[in-house]
């Protein structure tokens, strides 16, 4: 914080403080923004048992969903072993058929290079855990699918791949 002086209109001077940013080396690491924190939030209030867990298989379907999008996108063979771990992890929550198969459906989807068949199967998710999200979680979710979606317009190659060139 610095003190700077500030002449009033009446006389005299005001003293206050300015407010100065952190400021970051220029060798730090960039800060990691997850997408949906009130998801989050929410998922660590939640009581025991159905909603908290499908408020936790939530918050995996979006975190394999990170992997697939972003300026650096996880590699396509990661992100199938993301998948299939997360698909034995899901063994052991108890939740409702249609929910289990929506969530290994949206954690297949993770698993290839498709952000619309991701945007289907993150907005199936979304509708089926419904009764347990809030304003914001759903609003998050919501966001994510439109900006899967638009992934899907404005790429023609695969998010996770770079475009093949002729090697001159």
């Amino acid at each position: 914080m610095v003190t700077q002086d500030k002449a009033l209109p009446e006389g005299g001077l005001e003293r206050h403080l300015e407010r100065v940013t952190d400021a970051t080396p220029p060798f730090a690491p960039i800060r990691a923004v997850f997408p949906c924190t009130g998801l989050v939030a929410q998922a660590a209030r939640a009581a025991l048992g159905g909603p908290r867990e499908a408020l936790l298989g939530t918050l995996m379907v979006v975190r394999l969903t990170v992997g697939l999008r972003g300026p650096h996108p996880l590699p396509i063979e990661v992100r199938r072993a993301r998948a299939s771990g997360a698909k034995g992890w899901l063994t052991a929550l108890a939740v409702p058929t249609k929910l289990r198969a929506a969530f290994t459906k949206a954690f297949g989807a993770t698993a290839e290079d498709d952000p619309a068949a991701m945007a289907e199967a993150l907005e199936a998710v979304t509708d089926i855990t419904a009764p347990h999200l809030d304003r914001v979680s759903r609003s998050e979710l919501a966001r994510l699918v439109t900006a899967l979606r638009g992934d899907a317009a404005a790429s023609p190659i695969p998010l996770a791949g770079v475009a093949a060139r002729p090697v001159a």
